[in-house]
């Protein structure tokens, strides 16, 4: 919920008038609403969680006291960082590989099921994990 008293949740808004378009055209459209906000994670927050929460909003406000926009908060080596947004999405890489690291510790941390197909015996992962680094 948006918390937005006057205004509808955009989700349903959004189904709804795709689906009277799509009616109005003599189509027929199934469409579907997920709210994302039971998508993003399906465990409560622990202190971990909260902490990393509060400094990250706590940097961005210093950051935006300070002047600056453009920018994203984030962890750096154990360090509070101020991102800059057209860097991050310069450098950012566009695909995650199903069978590395990253996406094993992302499972970890949100305590997810692990979907992705096993590679058989002798497979040969063709990932390109030649993104572009950060500088």
């Amino acid at each position: 919920a948006s918390g937005n008293k006057i205004l509808p949740k955009i989700g349903e808004f959004l189904k709804q008038k795709v689906t009277s378009y799509f009616e109005e055209q003599g189509d027929v459209a199934t469409v579907k609403y997920i709210d994302p906000s039971y998508m993003v994670r399906s465990i409560p927050a622990n202190s971990s969680d909260s902490l990393y929460c509060m400094q990250l909003a706590q940097n961005a406000v210093h950051g935006a006291m300070a002047g600056f926009t453009g920018f994203s908060v984030g962890l750096c080596n154990n360090r509070m960082v101020l991102l800059p947004i057209p860097e991050l999405v310069a450098t950012s890489p566009r695909k995650m590989n199903p069978h590395g690291r990253t996406w094993e510790r992302v499972l970890a941390v949100t305590r997810q099921p692990n979907t992705v197909t096993p590679l058989k015996e002798g497979e040969v992962d063709t990932y390109d994990s030649h993104a572009p680094m950060l500088r």
